[in-house]
């Protein structure tokens, strides 16, 4: 009997003292409680903070890639690199174990992706600082000038964009632009650069290719008569050819190129150099395949 006395007063004693617990917290689970309300809080306060920040750094990436690079012409950094992957489903595991592990681990994952893209922005603008120190060889390097001066040059026969091909008789992408000019009249390299190729390129006839740095390279086609070897440094003005009508050529003309990365661009926006804007605005309207 007095065992069942004791259990049944075991028993009693450990519910009310569990009601007690949960009912009545003491000065440390108090203290732990607020504690963790204020740590909640502040988490929450860092969170909003944090996607505040990150609308800045988007904002920095989008100026980055649109502007700064592009003003250099710099290729835009890809999205893979500028918002790479955080790691593995494990990687925030060890965080799983605190109170409101959603808001912590949330937190911390944006913190991480942050510094990430801080990273990739900051090795952005060694670079753009490189491209400043070089500025004055770049401006010398750019395609800037007709291939065929004013004195020789007749003018675009030939724009930019699909055209009715005059040999093979039908359209067809020109990648570039020709120029007419007397069979003979010098050809001059647009920028300062190295002469990358000499040789036959099948219906462009005779080609010069100059590798100017920096992204850019020029062809010169359809060329009578070449004036440098593969190798040669050239700077802009240097006479490379003469205008013939080799390769796939009704007439004689040069049929000019601008690459820049390796895509062909219209060369008439790079004829900036020595124009009015009139003249500047005439000649990227003639460039243009109608």
């Amino acid at each position: 009997m007095a065992i069942k006395q004791l259990a049944l007063g075991i028993i009693i004693g450990g519910v009310l003292f569990y009601v007690a617990d949960y009912a009545f917290d003491s000065p440390i689970k108090k203290q732990l409680k607020k504690e963790n309300k204020l740590l909640l809080t502040q988490y929450q306060l860092l969170s909003r903070q944090v996607d505040k920040k990150e609308e800045i750094v988007a904002e920095l990436e989008d100026r980055d890639d649109n502007l700064y690079r592009s003003a250099f012409n710099a290729e835009p950094i890809p999205a893979t690199i500028r918002r790479p992957g955080i790691g593995g489903s494990d990687r925030y595991e060890h965080l799983l174990t605190l109170n409101n592990s959603d808001v912590v681990i949330s937190t911390t994952a944006k913190v991480d992706m942050m510094s990430k893209q801080l990273a990739v922005l900051s090795k952005s603008y060694d670079e753009l600082a490189d491209m400043v120190k070089t500025r004055d060889t770049r401006v010398k390097c750019v395609p800037s000038i007709s291939p065929v001066s004013s004195k020789y040059n007749k003018g675009i026969i030939s724009g930019f964009g699909m055209r009715f091909h005059p040999v093979l008789k039908y359209r067809r992408p020109h990648r570039g632009v020709d120029l007419n000019a007397n069979a003979g009249a010098p050809i001059q390299a647009t920028g300062d650069g190295k002469v990358e190729f000499v040789g036959w390129q099948g219906g462009f006839g005779n080609v010069v290719v100059i590798n100017h740095g920096f992204g850019y390279k020029t062809r010169y086609g359809h060329c009578r008569e070449i004036k440098v070897q593969p190798g040669k440094i050239v700077k802009r003005g240097a006479v490379i050819a003469t205008v013939g009508s080799t390769g796939t050529a009704t007439g004689p003309h040069c049929h000019y190129e601008v690459l820049v990365r390796n895509e062909q661009e219209n060369p008439a926006k790079y004829f900036f150099m020595n124009l009015t804007p009139a003249e500047y605005e005439k000649m990227l309207f003639d460039s243009e395949s109608k």
